[in-house]
């Protein structure tokens, strides 16, 4: 939590986390992707799996499976009826 403050503080053009809200509370985790989706700068998320806090933020989304992309596309549309 700690480096991802400093991230949020230091003004950086690009951030690159890797499962930011392991291990918070899903309120905590909310506040924490809608600091992520304010910020004025590229952010980049691995996640093993999209957190509900994604689905509704304009987030573009790549999924990869093997090495593979098989879904590019907005947050959005991954809760669509007949998707996963």
């Amino acid at each position: 939590m700690l480096a991802l403050c400093r991230a949020l503080r230091s003004g950086a053009r690009v951030v690159l986390v890797d499962e930011p809200a392991q291990g918070m509370s899903p309120a905590v985790a909310a506040r924490t992707y809608a600091l992520l989706a304010a910020l004025d700068a590229c952010v980049v998320v691995a996640e093993q799996r999209l957190p509900p806090a994604l689905y509704g933020l304009p987030a573009l989304v790549y999924e990869l499976r093997r090495g593979a992309v098989v879904f590019a596309g907005e947050a959005a549309e991954l809760g669509r009826p007949g998707r996963r």
